[in-house]
């Protein structure tokens, strides 16, 4: 997503996404999104986004964000 303001990265893909969309649907996102260490200094940054890295396989992640988004 262009206006996206978080990468998501599992193995060697990125998708650029809203942490708002992740928050609503997913309270494990929300947790996560309120701990310090997410977007702090000294993490990744993609296009002035913070890279959250996932251990789900990039697969799993993207049928993850076709349920929450829909189709392209």
């Amino acid at each position: 997503m262009d206006d996206g303001n978080v990468v998501l990265e599992a193995e060697d893909t990125q998708f650029k996404v809203h942490r708002s969309v992740l928050c609503r649907h997913s309270p494990v996102f929300r947790d996560m999104f309120t701990m310090p260490h997410v977007g702090g200094e000294g993490d990744s940054v993609v296009e002035g986004c913070p890279v959250v890295r996932l251990q789900d396989s990039a697969q799993d992640l993207k049928y993850l964000l076709l349920a929450l988004y829909g189709e392209p």
